[in-house]
């Protein structure tokens, strides 16, 4: 029953690191397109680099999580 359990919370992980990437990737892209079409300043790619760093983190420890089959909320394997 347990090994079933970590195989859940590994697909939970990974919908949480598809979902973190999406709440990224759209303002990311939004703000790319704002500034290829001179709707915004060129420094306005600092946020994007901010987004692009945080959301990157994020992805990456969840799809570690959802490799490891630890639950997206949990630190380590339930028992």
């Amino acid at each position: 029953m347990g090994f079933f359990r970590n195989i859940w919370d590994g697909l939970l992980s990974l919908l949480a690191a598809v979902l973190s990437f999406g709440v990224f990737a759209v303002p990311i892209w939004a703000t790319h397109q704002a500034i290829t079409y001179g709707i915004v300043p060129i420094w306005a790619y600092a946020a994007v680099l901010g987004l692009v760093f945080i959301g990157g983190n994020l992805t990456i420890a969840f799809l570690r999580k959802a490799l490891d089959g630890v639950a997206p909320l949990r630190e380590r394997k339930r028992r």
